[in-house]
This record gives C-alpha cells, sequence and structure tokens, in this order.
C-alpha cells in the first residue's frame, strides 16, 4: 500500500506544476503512514496470538522496532530508484552507470553516496537533477545562491550557512513529524490489538438455567415433656 502510494505520488501528484515542488517538500504522501502503521500495529498485536505466552509480547515489539523504520523509508526508496530509471532513460544509459554518475554527484555534494547520500540530500535540495546537464546546472545554481548570501551576509550578517541548515533542519523536522506519527500510529494499534486479544482469550463462563430451590421437608420438632410427678403413697 505504501509503495503504491509512493509510485503515483511520484508519477502523478509530484509533477503538478508549481504545487507538485510544494507537495514534495512537505512530503504528503507520508500521510498514508497513519492507514498503513495502524493495520500494521493491530495486525501484530493480534499476531501475538501464535507466540507463546511467556515471550509473545516483547518478540511483536522487537520486530516492530525493525520493521517501522523499514516500512517508512520505503517510500524515500522508491523515489531514490525512480530517479536513477529517470536519469538511465535521459542519458539512455544502463541503470548500473547512472547510479554511479548519481553517486558521484551525491559524494560532490553532501559527501555520501548512494540511498543514505540521497536521503541527505533531497533534504536540502528538494529538486533532482535528471541528466548530466542538469547536473553542472544544479551546481552552478548552488555557488550562484551561496554568493547571494555572502552578499546577504556583508548587510544583515548571517552567515550563509546558518540559512541553508535552516532550510534543511525544517526538512528534517517534517520527516521526524512523520515518523513520530507513525510510530504512536503503531504503538497506540499495537496496544488495541493486545488488549482485544487478552478479551478474547478469556474463558467464557457457561450460562446454566438457574438451579431451583430444593425442597426441604419440615423437621418434626420434639414435643417438650411434662415432667410427671409421682405420688409417694405413704403405707
Amino acid at each position: 500500500m505504501k509503495v503504491g502510494a509512493s509510485l503515483i505520488a511520484e508519477q502523478f501528484l509530484y509533477k503538478i506544476i508549481i504545487i507538485g515542488d510544494v507537495f514534495s517538500t512537505l512530503e504528503v504522501v507520508e500521510f498514508v503512514n497513519v492507514l498503513v502503521f495502524a493495520i500494521l500495529g493491530m495486525g501484530f498485536g493480534l499476531a501475538s496470538a501464535f507466540l507463546p505466552k511467556i515471550s509473545r509480547y516483547k518478540t511483536s515489539s522487537l520486530l516492530l522496532i525493525i520493521l517501522v523504520p523499514l516500512i517508512f523509508s520505503t517510500s524515500a526508496m522508491v523515489r531514490y530508484n525512480l530517479w536513477i530509471e529517470d536519469f538511465a532513460a535521459q542519458e539512455k544509459t544502463s541503470y548500473a552507470e547512472a547510479e554511479s554518475l548519481t553517486d558521484s554527484f551525491l559524494s560532490r555534494r553532501v559527501g555520501i553516496d548512494g540511498f543514505l547520500g540521497f536521503y541527505v540530500y533531497t533534504a536540502r535540495f528538494p529538486v533532482l537533477p535528471n541528466n548530466q546537464a542538469e547536473i553542472k546546472k544544479a551546481e552552478n545554481l548552488e555557488e550562484k545562491v551561496k554568493a547571494n548570501f555572502m552578499s546577504i551576509n556583508k548587510i544583515i550578517g548571517i552567515k550563509p550557512e546558518i540559512i541553508t541548515g535552516f532550510l534543511a533542519g525544517s526538512k528534517w523536522l517534517i520527516r521526524i513529524f512523520y515518523f513520530s506519527l507513525a510510530a504512536f500510529t503503531t504503538i497506540n494499534h499495537f496496544k488495541a490489538g493486545c488488549q482485544e486479544l487478552v478479551k478474547n482469550s478469556k474463558p467464557n463462563s457457561p450460562n446454566f438455567p438457574p438451579v431451583p430451590p430444593r425442597y426441604k421437608p419440615p423437621i418434626d420438632k420434639p414435643m417438650p415433656q411434662k415432667s410427671s410427678r409421682r405420688k409417694l403413697k405413704s403405707h
């Protein structure tokens, strides 16, 4: 579900003129996390019934700790692969060659290549170059922006690193918000699933009809004996 939503967003939503870049910057597709991680948490809570009682909740919690970050990052992985495929198509080269070119670009820009470099780069620059000509334009544009920031620094006294850091920080805050939302949704629905499991595992007491009171026959109480006085006849 999350992969499908990411593909739709990358192929259609983010390509809308003007607002597409805004949606891409805000990463609006991450709102799908609410539904995806709600199903994930509830499912793991209910599936705990198939695990041994002694470790069912610990095992489920450990699996969720591993799965939540992986599933959360699938949208970025989809975007990364689509970027390389688009780059390869425009350069008319293989996927491996396009990956090598993009890795070289990411290493120059952020010092990290691969998916991690892509993730860091997109926090600073939402627009990605799709061919070598755009790579040169992006590098020249970045140098031009830095030069403009230097001229602004002379006027207002703010370093360019502070401005770029602020812009990147705002993107990281958006990502932290979405991840926190995903984690909260998973935990909340996992607890709900566990509570439902405990509720259904309790044995139901059989509903027998009420037992009528037993008939108790009256008990004959002994009659009090009258003390008879013997009259002694005097001889």
